[in-house]
């Protein structure tokens, strides 16, 4: 895959031809879009505005790619003023077509339990940004009067990403096909987003238990060997 429009740059399409299936759902429904008739819708904006593309590469007069702005992205997270349920994958995808991303969130109905009778109220003024990011840790600071749902231009991904707010493990969703959202209590929070899947984790302790094991043998080893030689050099004396 060509790799030219990520120097510098994320870029939305990834760096190789290995993707997740639900970000391939996403890529052939919303970015290649043709209507009855078989002719070229062009890309949902609303999709690229919630993935935060700042940039989008079009053609010149000449035919030549140009990096043009994309001046109306939501940015690496933002508040929204409502959740739509909705029952299936099917449905989720075909909500995307006509959704304001920056005010409405889409969610399987499956994740009700990790929002059980919430609904977002609205705070014009409420901010949330992005503090620090690593690949396998990201920190936002939030700052709102209300109970609020934060949504994450971050694809999500289960198992392994743990949710965190003020240091306290707390439940995140799927929204919007494919990005994250979470509940945000009114205040000033920190959130965090570590990444800790669990076999890596029991790989990691067996891997230092073998290498502990293979240690204490060693040392055993040469122990048994100090000892011998010196019980042959009493034998001999």
């Amino acid at each position: 895959q060509d790799a030219s429009t990520s120097y510098h740059h994320k870029s939305i399409g990834g760096y190789n031809a290995a993707k997740l299936r639900r970000y391939q759902d996403v890529i052939e429904n919303q970015f290649s879009r043709i209507d009855a008739n078989g002719k070229s819708l062009g890309p949902n904006m609303e999709v690229l505005n919630m993935l935060n593309t700042k940039y989008l590469i079009v053609p010149d007069k000449n035919r030549q790619p140009v990096a043009q702005p994309n001046p109306n992205i939501n940015g690496n997270a933002w508040f929204v003023d409502e959740i739509k349920w909705v029952n299936n994958a099917d449905e989720e995808m075909a909500a995307l077509n006509d959704l304001d991303s920056k005010a409405t969130a889409v969610i399987d109905k499956r994740f009700e339990k990790d929002l059980p009778g919430f609904n977002p109220d609205i705070d014009s003024a409420a901010t949330i940004i992005l503090k620090s990011y690593e690949p396998n840790h990201v920190v936002y600071d939030s700052k709102t009067t209300l109970p609020s749902l934060a949504v994450f231009s971050e694809i999500y991904y289960q198992p392994g990403w743990k949710s965190f707010i003020d240091g306290k493990e707390m439940p995140h969703v799927r929204a919007n096909y494919i990005l994250r959202a979470m509940q945000v209590p009114a205040g000033d929070h920190t959130i965090e987003f570590k990444f800790r899947p669990e076999t890596y984790y029991k790989g990691e302790s067996i891997s230092r238990i073998s290498s502990l094991a293979v240690l204490l043998l060693s040392v055993a080893g040469i122990g048994w060997l100090v000892w011998q030689n010196r019980k042959k050099k009493t034998a001999t004396n």
